[in-house]
């Protein structure tokens, strides 16, 4: 089954719960396209064992975030915190999913984040998570690192709420590759959304050429296309023009010639918009 068909035949979402604001825009578009695809919603939080151990050495100290007030902690009291997040976070997976009836599981495990997630995704078909994690700063997660290189599903990566129907990009070059990313753009958008295409080639007549290729796919859709032809194609670039294009979703075929694993990570860390990589 290839990328695009597993996205069309999406029956499980896994979502990646912290206790973070992202996590909630994550598990709000989770529930979005679950209703869509009607599809499960699969919520898993994961006890970060590295934190845990941490939180035994003599200078361990917590600092809390809107009083600025630091406290020692240890691994008890730091297994205790991490509990009554489970449970706050699968009662909000409990609301959202209710709201829309949607069929729900949820599981709070211990390990390490990155190996759990993935190992988690296996029976998934989409992996959603937030950008950054509760405790990592304004960097890229580590997590949302890892899992660029190393989901075996398709990773949708977010920071901010995004809208149904918000406006989506799609790169395409005419590989089989980005077919899959633009059919799955395709099924993402919702009636009256808006499509821009984002086309590298070396010449306007390349790019022309491909969009021609494009003509009868196009004629089959009932949102608003556009194209975007660029010969530079880089991750700083591709951002600015989701941004003023007022785009919500980045696609990207994760196997693209055009990107490596690190510019990607890259695209993904800079991008003010959500980023899903197909596979």
């Amino acid at each position: 089954m290839s990328p695009a068909d597993r996205f069309d035949e999406i029956r499980r979402i896994l979502i990646a719960l912290d206790a973070s604001p992202a996590s909630q825009a994550a598990l709000e578009l989770a529930a979005d396209l679950a209703e869509r695809h009607k599809a499960e919603l699969v919520g898993i939080y994961v006890e970060d064992i590295n934190l845990l151990r941490s939180a035994d050495f003599d200078f361990s100290e917590e600092v809390g975030e809107f009083s600025a007030i630091s406290r020692r902690v240890n691994s008890q009291l730091m297994a205790n915190e991490m509990k009554a997040h489970a449970r706050r976070i699968e009662e909000m997976l409990s609301t959202i999913a209710g709201r829309a009836n949607l069929t729900w599981t949820f599981r709070s495990v211990r390990g390490l984040i990155p190996g759990e997630l993935i190992a988690a995704a296996e029976n998934t078909d989409l992996i959603i998570l937030g950008k950054r994690g509760w405790s990592e700063g304004k960097s890229l997660g580590s997590t949302a690192r890892q899992l660029v290189s190393l989901s075996p599903v398709q990773s949708l990566i977010l920071e901010h709420k995004v809208h149904p129907g918000t406006p989506v990009l799609v790169v395409y070059d005419g590989s089989p590759d980005s077919l899959n990313a633009l059919k799955t753009a395709g099924r993402i958008c919702s009636p009256g959304s808006k499509l821009t295409i984002l086309v590298p080639a070396e010449d306007q007549q390349s790019a022309e050429e491909i969009y021609a290729g494009l003509e009868r796919w196009i004629t089959e859709q009932d949102f608003e296309i556009q194209f975007r032809w660029v010969s530079d194609l880089k991750g700083k670039r591709i951002s600015n023009l989701a941004l003023l294009s007022g785009c919500g979703i980045v696609i990207l075929p994760a196997q693209s010639k055009h990107f490596k694993t690190e510019a990607i990570i890259s695209m993904v860390e800079i991008a003010d918009c959500a980023v899903l990589l197909v596979r």
